[in-house]
């Protein structure tokens, strides 16, 4: 009688973090497109190549992964919000350095792996090295997994924002504090 095995799992290749360059515009494109009901436009992700917090993930030279991270300017609104209550008050209120995670999406063939969670990683560390002290990000309220990877590196929800996305859908504006 010949017994069968199970099949041997393979090990999780071996993948390299980088800095994105406008090479990879064109498969970050196709990833995106694979990702969300509606991707951001090509003119759009262009904008970020290049740019410091933008970061692919990469096996063997073939993009996998990326994200989009950078730090937000606070809005007319909330500077005069936090003006009237300094006034009010009449104590300084210190502006938060708020960090956002504008985008991140993993090949669908590549998922479940944990590079979802170390492209987050490293765009929460650069971040905090540009002085985050908070880090917000939107995500469609029914991406259960992608919920389920935020709260274990620490966010919360902090609002729902109805019909956020261009389809209608809406968003859960999540947030997390950065450890020292």
């Amino acid at each position: 009688m010949i017994s069968q095995s199970a099949p041997e799992k393979k090990e999780p290749q071996p993948y390299r973090i980088r800095r994105a360059e406008k090479m990879d515009l064109e498969r970050v494109m196709q990833i995106e497109h694979e990702s969300f009901p509606t991707p951001w436009p090509y003119d759009l992700l262009a904008q970020h190549m290049c740019e410091d917090g933008f970061l692919v993930a990469e096996i063997e030279a073939m993009l996998i992964g990326y994200i989009i991270v950078g730090m937000k300017v606070p809005s007319l609104f909330s500077r005069l919000e936090r003006r009237t209550l300094q006034l009010l008050r009449g104590e300084e209120l210190p502006e938060p350095e708020v960090g956002h995670v504008m985008n991140i999406a993993v090949d669908p063939r590549f998922r479940r792996h944990g590079l979802g969670r170390e492209l987050l990683r490293h765009g929460m560390d650069y971040l905090k090295n540009l002085g985050a002290d908070e880090i917000e990000l939107e995500v469609r309220v029914d991406n259960e997994p992608a919920i389920a990877l935020y709260n274990q590196v620490g966010f919360e929800v902090k609002e729902r924002i109805c019909n956020y996305y261009s389809n209608g859908d809406d968003a859960f504006l999540m947030n997390a504090k950065v450890q020292p």
